[in-house]
C-alpha cells in the first residue's frame, strides 16, 4: 500500500509519528516554533513497548543521529515520555527543520534513499533551490485567491514554505501548527485553527505558504 510497507520490518519509523506541545496531544502534530525548532509527540498505541524501552530506544537513535551529524548537546532531544488513555506520548525537540528531516528518515534512507518522505521549512527561494516542484495550484486560506504555479510561488520568495510527506506519518492524520499566518495551502491540506493545518493521506505533498 505505503511505499514504508516493505520495509517496516526492517526499521522502526512506524515509532516515529511527529507532534507538538505537552502530552495532552491527541493527535500527531508538527509544532514550529518561532527560532525555527521543531516540536513533536508521538501520539500511538505503541503495543507491547512499554515506557521504559520506548524511551531507551528513542534516546539511543537520538544520540545515533547526533553523533553522526555533529549535532552535539543542540540536536535531537526525547524531552518526554509517558503513556495515558490508551496511547503512550514522545516528546521530542529537533533544533531545525533539516534535524526533524534527517532524523525521521534516518531509517528508511539506510535501506533505500528513494524510500525518503521529505519535509522542508524554509523560504520559497530555498525550495526551488533543493529542487522542489513549485509548479502546484494554492488557494488562499481565507477566500477565494489563489496562487497558479511556480512563478507565482517564486515571486513570494522569501517568504516561508511548509512542504510535507504524509508518508513520513505512514499516512496517518497529522497536524502541523506555526507561529506565522497563514497564506495559502495546496488541495490536500485544511485549515485546523489558528495557524494550524491538518494532513490526512495523500499521494502529494501538501505544501504551506506562511506570511514569514
Amino acid at each position: 500500500m505505503k511505499k514504508f510497507s516493505k520495509i517496516l520490518p526492517l526499521a522502526i519509523m512506524v515509532l516515529l509519528l511527529g507532534g507538538c506541545g505537552k502530552t495532552t496531544v491527541e493527535m500527531t502534530t508538527i509544532a514550529i516554533q518561532k527560532d525555527g525548532t521543531i516540536r513533536h509527540t508521538m501520539v500511538e498505541d505503541f503495543g507491547e513497548e512499554s515506557v521504559e524501552a520506548l524511551e531507551k530506544l528513542m534516546s539511543e537513535k537520538a544520540a545515533d543521529y547526533n553523533n553522526n551529524n555533529s549535532a552535539g548537546a543542540g540536536g535531537v532531544t526525547v524531552d518526554e515520555v509517558e503513556a495515558g488513555d490508551g496511547v503512550i506520548r514522545v516528546v521530542m525537540t529537533y533544533p531545525d527543520a533539516a534535524a526533524f528531516d534527517g532524523f525521521m528518515n534516518m531509517d528508511v534512507v539506510a535501506v533505500d534513499p528513494a524510500l525518503r518522505a521529505p519535509f522542508f521549512y524554509g523560504t520559497v527561494e530555498d525550495a526551488y533551490e533543493q529542487g522542489y516542484d513549485l509548479e502546484i495550484e494554492m488557494h488562499s486560506s481565507e477566500d477565494d485567491s489563489a496562487l497558479q504555479g511556480k512563478g507565482d510561488l517564486l515571486a513570494m520568495g522569501k517568504n516561508r514554505i511548509i512542504i510535507y510527506d504524509s508518508e513520513m506519518n505512514l499516512g496517518a492524520p497529522v497536524q502541523i501548527s506555526t507561529q506565522d499566518e497563514l497564506l495559502y495551502i495546496s488541495d490536500n491540506v485544511a485549515v485546523a485553527g489558528k495557524n494550524v493545518v491538518e494532513i490526512a493521506e495523500t499521494d502529494e505533498l501538501a505544501y504551506i505558504l506562511l506570511n514569514g
